[in-house]
C-alpha cells in the first residue's frame, strides 16, 4: 500500500468508521484493522519474528583475523543505499568487513564507497536519488573524496568472493 493511514486501512479490510478523527471512532476502527492484520498473517503463515529488525552495521563482524591488504575494500568505508538485486544488505556487508572494510549506517566524511542499489520499489526516494545518494554528490562536489559505484561495479571488485 502507498500509505498506512487509518483511512487506508478501513477501506482496504471494509471496516465501517463512522466518525473520522473522534477518539472512540478511531480506536474501534484501529482494533478492526488489528484483527484483520492478525487475520491476514495468520492465513498466509507469515514469520514477524525478523520485522522491524533494523539491520545495523555495528551487528556485522568478522571472524578473520588477517586480510589481503591489497583488496579494494580493506579499511574502507561502504555504505549502502536501494536494494541490492544480486544479494541482501546484510550479505554484502559481511563480505566488506570480511575484506578488512568497514560499513556505515549513512554517508559521513568517512565513506569511502557509496554502493547505490535498485530505488524503483522505495516511495521515500524522490526523483530516483535517495538521501544517502544526495548527500554524497554534494560532498564531493565540497571536494570530499567518495566513490559512488553501481551495484554491479561493486560486485566486479570483490572477484570470486561471492
Amino acid at each position: 500500500m502507498k500509505h498506512h493511514r487509518l483511512k487506508d486501512l478501513v477501506k482496504k479490510f471494509g471496516i465501517t468508521h463512522e466518525q473520522e478523527h473522534r477518539a472512540l471512532s478511531d480506536c474501534r476502527a484501529t482494533f478492526e484493522v488489528i484483527n484483520n492484520l492478525k487475520k491476514l498473517i495468520s492465513e498466509n503463515g507469515i514469520d514477524l519474528s525478523r520485522v522491524n529488525q533494523k539491520l545495523r552495521v555495528s551487528d556485522i563482524t568478522t571472524r578473520k583475523a588477517e586480510f589481503d591488504t591489497s583488496h579494494p575494500l580493506y579499511e574502507k568505508c561502504c555504505v549502502f543505499t536501494g536494494t541490492l538485486e544480486k544479494m541482501t544488505r546484510r550479505q554484502a556487508m559481511q563480505i566488506v568487513v570480511d575484506a578488512g572494510g568497514k560499513c556505515g549506517d549513512n554517508v559521513t566524511s568517512k565513506t569511502d564507497f557509496l554502493v547505490l542499489g535498485n530505488f524503483d520499489y522505495n516511495s521515500g526516494v524522490k526523483g530516483n536519488k535517495s538521501g544517502k545518494l544526495k548527500k554524497a554528490e554534494k560532498m564531493i562536489l565540497e571536494g570530499k573524496d567518495i566513490t559512488i559505484l553501481s551495484e554491479n561495479t561493486f560486485y566486479d571488485m570483490l572477484e570470486s568472493e561471492w
